[in-house]
């Protein structure tokens, strides 16, 4: 145990020596803040930036396991320090989950910067159910830092990292919920997200800051069943890559893991596309119908007689 506590103290201050990981664990979602506020706060009635929370706290994970973390653990490897590593009697799970809870250290500490920014800056209305909201931003952390590891044991370099990072990140920001609400895209891209871990993680998020007319309870618990889902065979297939070094070769089998992996995403989908439970995220609430003056019947109206 003192071990890993050592590693993990090790593990944190090498994160926040090496200005990529730093940038993307905290440059970034902040960066994001000050543009949805500058965008979504202006037009905002009553409630700025709550309806956009859950896509903010998204990208906020999605920045640290796709760029933060396999940025730090691929450079790492580059100068030979998990050989050191390899020679240590603490077993290759313990460093796994020391480098897990180390980038979910600071993808908290960022998500909590972002909310207290919100709130102090914007005045947006402290989320309804924080409790659930913690819950349900542990659950899209676990399927999105087990992708990440994923991309750390596939990736030999940093520029690898950035190419492969940038393969899932964009099209979650751009057509899988997270960057652009569901209901401003077209009925084809809402059908693509489905097959997109991001938009759970948007659809979880936001049942914990406020209450939609269009979630049922059936909706909630898929998509934290969709997110364990994923992150449990991520952190699997990733079990199965693990490298000490860079000049290792990938498991004959890699490839059968990789693709293990992103077969829990098209699985994931085809349950919600079968089911309907992907519905549209962020839905606008049913405006009141406008009110319809009842006209009087003809057979009803006073009659006007004619003096003889």
């Amino acid at each position: 145990m003192r071990g890993f506590l050592h590693h993990l103290l090790l593990t944190l201050k090498l994160n926040f020596r090496n200005p990529q990981a730093v940038v993307f664990g905290y440059v970034v979602p902040i960066f994001f803040l000050f543009a949805y506020g500058s965008v979504f706060a202006s037009r905002s009635t009553g409630a700025p930036l709550t309806r956009q929370l859950g896509q903010l706290l998204t990208i906020s994970v999605l920045g640290g396991a796709c760029f933060g973390m396999p940025i730090a653990f691929v450079s790492e490897r580059e100068r030979g320090v998990w050989r050191r590593y390899r020679l240590t009697p603490m077993p290759t799970v313990a460093f796994a989950a020391s480098v897990l809870i180390a980038r979910f250290i600071i993808v908290v500490t960022a998500a909590v910067l972002q909310i207290a920014l919100a709130l102090w800056i914007y005045k947006m209305p402290f989320p309804k159910y924080p409790w659930h909201l913690a819950l349900a931003f542990t659950f899209v952390c676990f399927a999105f830092l087990g992708i990440g590891l994923v991309i750390s044991m596939i990736a030999n370099s940093t520029h690898a990292v950035q190419a492969l990072g940038q393969s899932l990140f964009l099209p979650m920001i751009i057509i899988g919920g997270v960057g652009v609400p569901l209901d401003m895209l077209p009925d084809w891209a809402k059908h693509v997200a489905t097959f997109l871990p991001g938009r759970y993680a948007v659809q979880a998020l936001d049942a914990c800051v406020m209450d939609f007319a269009a979630t049922s309870t059936l909706y909630g618990p898929y998509n934290l069943i969709a997110l364990v889902a994923i992150g449990v065979a991520s952190t699997f297939a990733a079990a199965k890559l693990f490298r000490w070094e860079n000049n290792q070769k990938l498991p004959r089998r890699g490839m059968v893991w990789i693709v293990l992996s992103l077969a829990t995403w098209a699985a994931v989908g085809l349950v919600a596309e079968k089911y309907h439970l992907a519905i549209p995220a962020k839905k606008e609430p049913a405006k009141a119908a406008p009110s319809v003056i009842k006209k009087t019947p003809a057979a009803s109206r006073p009659t006007s007689r004619t003096p003889e």
